[in-house]
């Protein structure tokens, strides 16, 4: 497969500023460089590292642009909306209106049947609690934000470094650059044959085959991604609240008590809540599952558990994706999407079930491949300055 590089003519690759979207060329203080991704995800600031990773993201979407001919989005580019999304659960400070609806406090009148005793004595240790639940739930999403960046941020600066070494095609110079991905630890065998399309597709002059290419990066990706994502998915799914209650260093009382009584006030929220955790950890879940599920895009929401929506024009996937032709690519949607070459049955069904989501990410991808829209800036250019300087933005985010 590689040796056909030798016979395709590199294009033409011209910068381009389209009506809307920034500058492709590399930015002062940009997040697409080695050092500036490894700065990013050593970065404490949670809040602002998220901020930097979805910048960084669609810098490199804007990047790879450029050597993809203005058609056909990376994964990054996806990325850059899903990390954006992850970044309002990130930056809550409120206990969720659902859960403190459903503690009586924003509530109807006998939504609850709480006696005045055991509201007064559940309604702040539980909402204490669940402020604790929250913020490990912001953790956990956090730290999938970050892990993931950390692997595939690298590899991406690596590659973009990579591809700008040289004008064509260069087997020798392709098989050095996965040598280097095959010594991570981390990279599977997915990664390599994803940059392996990466790199057929940026010097690729057929349309349907660069689309194709590029959609087998993007699922390849999409599936690494996704696997990585499990160990923090299931911290944010299980048991929140009663991991909360069991942590010693978060109990009611910390004084230095009695033992009898130390033990009471470590107890008490939990023997006096113990109908209403599980409860309340369904609502949370609910209110977690609805932010991972959601895709706020410029232009519409995608909700995961629901069918892929058609494009704007009634169509399911853009013309260079209806049929697959490459062998690899075909296959590949066999294995991952429960209904092939349909958005029909895209939605997920439990979004904690690999199976569900990649079922749900290949439509995804297949779908919006194209769409340009999603190149759109993610934040203002004063707010992106302040991004790339390490700041908390003002304004909406």
């Amino acid at each position: 497969m590689i040796s056909s590089l030798q016979t395709v003519a590199a294009p033409s690759l011209p910068l381009r500023q389209q009506e809307g979207f920034r500058s492709i060329t590399e930015p002062l203080n940009g997040l697409t460089t080695p050092e500036r991704v490894r700065d990013v995800v050593e970065n404490p600031d949670h809040v602002v590292r998220n901020l930097q990773i979805t910048q960084s993201y669609h810098e490199f979407t804007l990047a790879f642009d450029e050597f993809l001919g203005h058609r056909d989005g990376a994964w990054c580019m996806f990325a850059t909306w899903v990390s954006k999304q992850v970044g309002y659960f990130i930056r809550n400070e409120e206990v969720p209106k659902p859960l403190r609806q459903f503690l009586g406090l924003d509530v109807q009148p006998g939504r609850l049947s709480l006696s005045p005793l055991r509201r007064l004595l559940l309604n702040k240790p539980l909402l204490r609690y669940i402020r604790f639940t929250v913020e490990d739930v912001s953790h956990y999403l956090g730290e999938g934000n970050r892990l993931v960046y950390a692997n595939l941020g690298t590899w991406f600066a690596n590659f973009l470094m990579f591809l700008r070494s040289h004008q064509g095609p260069d087997p020798m110079k392709l098989d050095a650059f996965l040598n280097q991905l095959s010594k991570d630890p981390v990279n599977g065998e997915e990664i390599a044959r994803a940059f392996t399309h990466f790199y057929h597709a940026v010097y690729e002059t057929n349309p349907q085959i660069k689309a194709e290419r590029m959609f087998m990066t993007n699922m390849l990706i999409g599936l690494h991604e996704q696997v990585r994502l499990q160990g923090p998915l299931d911290n944010t799914f299980q048991a929140p609240i009663r991991r909360a209650l069991d942590d010693p260093q978060r109990h009611l009382i910390p004084l230095p008590l009695p033992g009898l009584l130390r033990r009471a006030g470590a107890t008490l929220p939990k023997r006096l809540a113990s109908p209403l955790i599980e409860r309340l950890e369904q609502v949370l879940q609910r209110v977690v599952t609805a932010c991972l599920l959601t895709i706020a895009t410029p232009t519409e929401r995608l909700d995961a558990d629901q069918d892929m929506p058609p494009l704007p024009n009634g169509e399911m996937y853009p013309e260079a994706l209806k049929r697959l032709t490459l062998s690899e690519a075909h296959d590949l949607v066999e294995e991952l999407d429960y209904t092939p070459h349909t958005t029909r049955g895209s939605g997920a069904r439990d979004w904690r079930q690999l199976g569900d989501r990649m079922n749900y990410v290949v439509d995804l991808f297949r779908s919006r491949q194209q769409e340009r829209i999603l190149l759109q800036a993610p934040f203002s250019p004063v707010q992106t300055d302040a991004i790339r300087a390490g700041r908390l933005p003002a304004g909406p985010l």
